[in-house]
């Protein structure tokens, strides 16, 4: 089991949370490509920008059971557990709320305004790429991780 880290908008940070409250409701967190370079299990790694190489683990290294800590504008929001596998459609249907091509079922373990009720006491978890795997057991976001599962029994 791993745990990772995810925003879930389209470069769209002023609909951010709108975007990111939307794909948990529909039960799906995902991710998209500027230049989408097609299903992911069917290319390499190294086919893909540099700078995106790690939307590749979304498809291969993400698995069910893993946990994802989904984070907007710079604050956690909620923590996920993946529960499908990878998906991809060739062309999004932005009517049934899904923006993205590549995409995995997830069940919603909790929301972070309701684990930390005061946002004065909110932890800023920065992030500047839409998705990372958490290998520091001493970082922020993994202790995060840890700890909430313990409060909620998970």
């Amino acid at each position: 089991m791993n745990y990772w880290r995810m925003q879930l908008h389209p470069d769209d940070a002023a609909n951010a949370v709108r975007h990111t409250m939307r794909c948990l409701g529909l039960g799906y967190i995902g991710l998209d490509f500027a230049q989408p370079p097609g299903d992911l299990t069917d290319v390499q790694s190294e086919e893909i920008p540099q700078s995106q190489r790690d939307y590749w683990d979304f498809a291969h290294v993400m698995a069910e059971g893993d946990y994802v800590l989904i984070v907007a504008h710079h604050y956690p929001c909620a923590l996920v557990k993946v529960t499908g596998p990878y998906n991809y459609i060739r062309d999004p249907v932005g009517a049934l709320g899904v923006w993205f091509r590549h995409f995995r079922r997830i069940e919603p373990i909790g929301y972070y305004a309701d684990l930390v009720t005061n946002p004065a006491q909110w932890q800023q978890t920065t992030m500047t790429d839409t998705i990372s795997i958490l290998r520091d057991e001493s970082s922020l976001s993994y202790t995060l991780i840890r700890s909430w599962r313990s409060q909620v029994g998970v």
